[in-house]
Parts: C-alpha cells; structure tokens; sequence
C-alpha cells in the first residue's frame, strides 16, 4: 500500500492554477452568454437549448469539442438571417465549450493516460503568444477608444468601435481555447490529437457540402464557364474576403492527415469522399491563389516526407511502422513516389487534353490497373512479359479496333470490359502472394492502355493521338521500370486504392477547372490584377501616419473606417448608416461615387421565406436632397451573385420631408426555389452618389403575405444584413500582412510572422517531422501563408480562432512515444 500511494498523488492533487483558470474561464464564459442572448434576435429557446446541450457535451467528454466545434464551424452563423456580424452564433458555440470545459476543470479535472504526449510547451510559444496578448490588448484599447454609449447604430456596419470587438474576439477565444486544446493533448496524447484531425475532416467535409449545394442550385455542377465563385455559407465574404480560401487552405490537409492515417474503411471511405469534394470546393473557388495554395500545400508535405525519410530512423521507428502495416520509408521509394505522383499528373493533363472528360475517365482508369499490377510484375520472367505484350497488342486489333471503326461508341463499350476483367483480376489479389499470371496481367494492362488511346482518338480526331499516346507511354515506363528495377519502386496496399483515386481526382479537376475558359481569362488578368493590389497595399500601408501607429497600429477593426476617410470624395464606396431622429430610426443607404457598373453599388437586404416568387408589391417611405434612383429587387441569391429577379425602380425627386412611395413591381423571372432549394432575398440600393433616407419598409408576396420583418428599424439592424457584391477593397487589405501592420502595427506584424516561420521551422526539425501528423500540420500553415499573401484572412475572427490553433499546434507538436495503431477515428469518451 505505501508503494502505491506516490504513483496516486498526482491524479488527487491537481494544480490549483488549473482549477482557478477553468473557474475564470466559465464565469468570463457565463457573462458572454448572457450578453449575447441579451442581443440575439432570432429563437432564443431553441438557441439555449442547443448552446446548453454543447456545455454539457463539453463537461462530460472533454475531448469532444475537439471534433465538434470544427465540423460546425463553416455552417454555424447565420448573420443574413439575424443580421447580426459582429456578434454571431460561432460565438455561442465557443462560449459554451469554454463553460462546459471551465466547469469540468474547476470541479473535477480529467485524469490522464500516463503516456508521453506529442505535444510539448515551449518557451518560444509562450513567449510569441504572450506578445500577440500583448499587441491584441493594445491594438484592441485603441480601436474601440472612440466608444460611446449608444444604441443599435453601434451594430451597423465595419465603421463603429464595435469593430474592434468583432476582430479581438476571434484573438481572444483562440487564445482561450489554446490551454484546453494544449492539456487534451498531454492528457489523452494520440487520441485527442486525431480527434482534432477527425473535426478539420469534418470541418473540411461540411464547408464542402455548402460549397457543392452552392454550386448545384446556382451555376450548376459542371459548369466551369461562368463567372460565379463560390462563398459556400461564409457569409464574412458579403464585402469580398477570402473565408472559404483560408479554410479550405487550412482543413484539406488535415482531410489528407485522416485520409492517411485511418485504420478502419468506413473511416478511410469518410476521408476519402471529403477530400474529394474538398478538392471540388478548392477548384469552383476559381482563387487563382488557392491553385498555388494547392501547389505549396503539396510540395510542403512531400518535403517533410522527403527529410522524413532521409535520416536512418532507428529500429523503434521501423517496428511502429510494420505494427500499423505499413513499410517504412526510404529515399529511394519516396522519390520513386513523388516522381509518379508528376507522372500522374502529367498523363491526366495529356489525356484531358486529347480526349476530353471520357480520355480524362479513360487515364484514370488505367492509372488503377497499372499501380496494383506493377506490385505482381516485379521480377517476372521476359518470355512472360513479351507475350503479355504481344497478347495486349493482338486484343487491342482484334477486338478494339473493329469496335471503333463498326460500332456506334463501341469502343467505350470495349474499353469498359476490357477494364472490368482487369479488375477483376487484379484489384482482388493486391496484396496477395499468389498472383495471377504475369503474362495475363500484362495483356489485360497493355490492352488497357490501347484502349486509352482510342477513347481519346474516338472522342476528338486522329490528330490527338500525339497527346494521347505520350499520356499512355507514361504510365506504360513507370511500370517498365517497376517489373525491371532490382528493387521494387512501390508496394501496392488495398488502402492506398483510396489515396490513389484522391490524387486522380483532384487532378481531374484541376485539369478540368484551369481548361476552362473563365479561369483561362483570370490567369490572362493576373499581371493586372496584381499590379492593382500592389497599388492597394501601399495605400493601406500610406493610412499609418505617425511612430505611435507604425509602432501599434491604427487599431484593432479600424481599416474600414481609415480607409474610407482616407479616399478623395470620387472614391468614396457605398455606406449605410442606422441613424435616429425624434425617436424614430431610419436606414441612410449612400451610393457609390465612382461607377463601375450595376455590382458595385451597396445594398441593404434581408432573406424572405424562399417560396417567394414572382412579383412584389412594395411601400416604404424616402427622403433626400438629391434626385436619386432607388432601385428594388427580389432576387434568387446566396450571398454575391443574384439570379432570377422581379426589380422595380423608384424615380425619388429631391423635395422636403419624407416620400410615401407604394406600387407593384414587374414580374420579371424570379421563378420557384427548384432543386436544391435557392434562398430568396429582398434587397434595396441606390444606383447613384447620393444619401437617401429608408424606413417604413413593407414588402408583401403575390400572395399578400409579408416579406420582411423590422422594415421600421425600431428594432435597430435585426434581420438586415448588407453586401457589396463586386467591389471588396474599402474593406480589406487583401494581405495579412499589410492587415497586420495596419491595424496592429510592427508589433503585431513581426510577433505573427516570428510565430508562422517558427512553426514552420519547429515541424521541419527532424526531431519533429517524425510525427506521422507534422507534414499535414505543415502544409495546413504554409497553405495559409499563401492565401494570405492576397487576401487579410485575420479580420475574419471564425478564422483566427483556428489559425491560433492550428498555430500553437505547429509549434509544439513532437515526435510522439512508441504509439498504438490508432486512427483518428476514435470513440468520444476519453
């Protein structure tokens, strides 16, 4: 008994400053919640049902947060329905997490499992988050300064001091989070790490569904003509910005972590079709920066496997490696796959090119018979392989041939049989020792490839058989090389099928979305838009005008605000404005002063119930000093590009005092919502540089029945939300840097590159890049960098709460201790 009572004092004497912290953090949570219920406009039970269910979660499994809060996050706020954006329900969510997670801490703090965590505090962390504190606090101070008792107006726009609220926050719930995701890891090590992989897979598989729906209700799924982006249901990108960018640069690798690491295929299948419509997500953004993004993302993770693979781990790192079923890998075979990775590409290019989508299907096709077959032809004798070859040849005039020339699409017909027999051959056998004949293999293979270019001949002309063929002879070589080298360059995995048809899909796609002719014309622009965001970056950089800015900034949330006041009057964007009057408030809706077409003007708006269609009847109440068109429509929208419109516009006379205006709209085309169901919304702006006066606000449906809610304003902006949907300047600095600098000053510029470069330097250490998760880590971070180097990315406060994240895990993520097969599937409870 006494031997035993030393190993229990640990777990019965926690430490008093994680029970004081987890009591402050769920008062301070408590008392936000509190504040925002006080301001929410939309259903509060059903709110307080939802956010105390996530408390609860959160008390009693204390790593669940780690997957749920991610896999929510990109749907969560619903700002164009409440009209609320500086306080929204992502901010519930994380204030409910911090209550359960405090609680839990402060009454009975989790135990650990004893083993060595993959996760280590450092000095540096501390020291470079101490310093971002620091910068946030001081930047924030100054920005909300201009502070005044107010009402709702405070809550119109990116112009007030609650500004600098909406961006601190985002800083502040990281760095809240940043403890408990940091004691997770050190108390439940591999699990709660992969948990936290499982909920960026999430996170990553959600923004994609929105993204795909988008897609499909608006453009349509394949169409990769049209100027339409997609925004998914990031509504921060109402004024431009690069939400969906930023979170698909930071969660898709994280898909490829779980895609990898999975043990069980139900798991592996989830990541699988995640990262598949992630990479969808990735290429309809048509971000020339996120092609790049993709890019840097994946020679990131081969050089960390690269450097990985290099150094002669020690016998400890090659028996994990066969206990999890998987060979470990050397230089020789990690080059080897890098190298048909290139190849890979490369033949999907050709074939798309020469055969369209069927010679782009067709090369996939044969990519998955040659990478099981090259493991079962190593070695095999040279009388077999000649006569499999011949035999290949001898299929391809007997059968393909004729079925080309004779039969009305014969040869897609022979080419999908041809396929089927291969598979059946093949596929089964992958990692079994008897295979099949090597002579068969190489028929069925050799007739595959035949096939290949057939389907591109058939499906264009002869002449594209120079593309063709050379698309073929690639993957043809990689498989020479494989059967004839002295070692084997790759060794086939039933669970490597899933990554393999990953990396055909997504270079399906990018072939697919940079061939078309809308992605072809903005890489056309890219030397004028980018000498255009040059121009940009040194005004924002001109609005610092003194030591102290330069030092700490204009303040947290004040870009807007600075740069609208620093533009010469023809440039002043479009504005509104909640203003009151007699005890009565009213919408100020200001139009821009330069024109550059009908998307730059600002409109207010607000969603309708989404079976509206048709015509409209309006009445609502202007006034101005000016002549001014004010123009009314109902459109089919999701948040930039509206469709499908019933529109009216009033013809308002400058007179004194308020207008009654009332009418009925023209039909126009707004049809039904179809299939998916397209949301609806009643937007108003004005076509002109000119200030008119809104209120009283009815809009009523064929039917009679209402619209729209708070058209008075009594009730401030609820309900009202705003967009500009083509011009995004005013309101960002389209760098996260500059943004940095502008707003937080060197301070905060050099404390968030010292912390970036840190962690990209800390994962590539040898010491670290060992952790199977260092590459994702890794490309997650340098896939933000790229992002950010055209868009601000950290005025989006949904997603600094996840840079911070996944920031203090790149600078202490470490080699883990010898490690249980593990996925990052796991059960909830810890």
């Amino acid at each position: 008994m006494a031997a035993s009572a030393p190993a229990q004092r640990p777990h019965r004497h926690r430490p008093v400053g994680r029970r004081v912290y987890g009591a402050l953090i769920a008062t301070a949570a408590l008392c936000g919640l509190v504040a925002w219920f006080w301001l929410y406009p939309l259903n509060l039970w059903m709110a307080g049902a939802l956010v105390g269910l996530g408390s609860l979660i959160c008390l009693l499994y204390p790593t669940a947060w780690l997957a749920l809060v991610p896999a929510i996050w990109p749907f969560v706020d619903l700002a164009p329905w409440s009209g609320h954006i500086h306080f929204t329900e992502s901010d519930a969510v994380v204030l409910s997490v911090l209550l359960g997670l405090g609680l839990r801490e402060a009454l009975a703090p989790p135990h650990g499992t004893g083993e060595k965590a993959p996760i280590k505090l450092r000095l540096m962390s501390l020291a470079l988050f101490g310093l971002l504190l620091t910068s946030v606090t001081i930047s924030g101070m100054i920005g909300f300064q201009a502070w005044q008792e107010g009402d709702g107006s405070l809550l119109m726009g990116y112009g007030t001091p609650l500004n600098a609220v909406r961006v601190a926050k985002g800083y502040i719930f990281g760095l809240a989070l940043i403890p408990f995701l940091h004691m997770a890891i050190r108390r439940w090590g591999e699990v709660a790490l992969g948990r936290f992989v499982l909920g960026m897979t999430l996170g990553l598989f959600s923004a994609s569904v929105a993204a795909l729906w988008e897609r499909m209700a608006f453009p349509g799924l394949l169409n990769f003509s049209s100027d339409y982006r997609s925004s998914a249901l990031f509504w921060e990108m109402h004024v431009g910005g690069a939400a969906l960018d930023a979170w698909l640069a930071l969660s898709f690798p994280f898909g490829l972590a779980c895609l990898q690491q999975a043990r069980h295929p139900l798991a592996r299948t989830f990541a699988f079709v995640a990262v598949c419509l992630g990479g969808y997500a990735l290429f309809t953004t048509f971000s020339r920066i996120m092609y790049l993004c993709l890019g840097v993302m994946a020679v990131l993770i081969a050089l960390s496997m690269l450097l990985r693979s290099w150094r002669p781990w020690q016998g400890q790192r090659i028996a994990e490696a066969q206990a999890v079923g998987s060979a470990p890998l050397t230089p020789r075979n990690t080059l080897a796959l890098l190298l048909l990775s290139v190849v890979m590409l490369g033949g999907c290019f050709l074939a798309q090119r020469s055969g369209g989508y069927r010679g782009l299907a067709a090369f996939a096709g044969l990519v998955m018979l040659a990478y099981p077959a090259g493991g079962m032809l190593h070695g095999a004798p040279g009388r077999q392989l000649v006569g499999g070859v011949v035999g290949g040849v001898l299929l391809a005039l007997a059968v393909s041939l004729p079925a080309m020339l004779y039969l009305p699409k014969g040869i897609y017909i022979i080419y999908g049989i041809g396929w089927l027999l291969g598979a059946a051959m093949i596929l089964p056998r992958i990692e079994d020792r008897r295979h099949p004949t090597p002579g068969l293999v190489i028929a069925l293979l050799g007739w595959a490839a035949i096939n290949m270019v057939l389907v591109c001949i058939y499906w264009g002309k002869p002449e594209n058989a120079p593309l063709a063929i050379p698309a073929m002879a690639l993957v043809v070589a990689s498989v020479g090389v494989q059967t004839l080298s002295s070692a084997p360059l790759w060794q086939p995995r039933r669970k490597d099928l899933y990554t393999l048809v990953t990396m055909l899909a997504i270079g399906g796609m990018l072939m697919s979305t940079l061939g078309s002719y809308y992605m072809s014309s903005r890489l056309s622009q890219a030397n004028t838009d980018g000498q255009g965001r040059l121009e940009h970056y040194q005004r924002s950089i001109d609005l610092v005008r003194d030591d102290t800015q330069n030092l700490v900034g204009l303040g947290l949330g004040k870009y807007p605000a600075a740069f609208f006041w620093a533009l010469p009057d023809e440039g002043v964007p479009g504005s509104l404005r909640l203003l009151e009057e007699e005890g009565n408030h009213y919408m100020q809706v200001g139009g821009s002063h330069y024109a550059r077409g009908f998307g730059e003007m600002i409109r207010l708006s607000q969603r309708v119930p989404i079976d509206a269609s048709g015509s409209f009847h309006y009445r609502l109440r202007l006034r101005s000093s000016k002549p001014a068109p004010v123009m009314l429509t109902l459109c089919r929208k999701n948040l930039l590009y509206a469709e499908d419109c019933a529109h009216h516009t009033i013809d308002l006379k400058p007179g004194e005092g308020w207008q009654q205006f009332e009418g009925k709209s023209g039909v126009g085309n707004l049809g039904g919502a179809g299939w998916p169901a397209r949301p609806a919304v009643f937007s108003i702006g004005v076509d002109k540089a000119v200030e008119v006066d809104v209120d009283d606000i009815e809009i009523l449906g064929e039917d009679l029945r209402p619209l729209v809610d708070n058209g008075g304003f009594q009730r401030g902006i609820d309900f009202w939300f705003f967009s500009s949907d083509h011009d995004h300047m005013p309101w960002h600095a389209k760098n996260m840097l500059v943004h940095l600098y502008v707003e937080q000053g060197l301070l905060g510029l050099v404390v968030m590159s010292l912390a970036l470069l840190g962690a990209l330097r800390h994962l590539l250490l040898a010491e670290n890049r060992a952790h199977p998760y260092a590459p994702f880590v890794l490309a997650s971070l340098g896939g933000l960098i790229t992002v950010g180097m055209v868009d601000s990315v950290l005025d989006i406060p949904r997603l600094t709460v996840f840079v911070l994240l996944v920031l203090w895990l790149g600078l202490g993520l470490r080699q883990p201790a010898p490690r249980q097969a593990r996925g990052p599937l796991g059960t909830l409870q810890p």
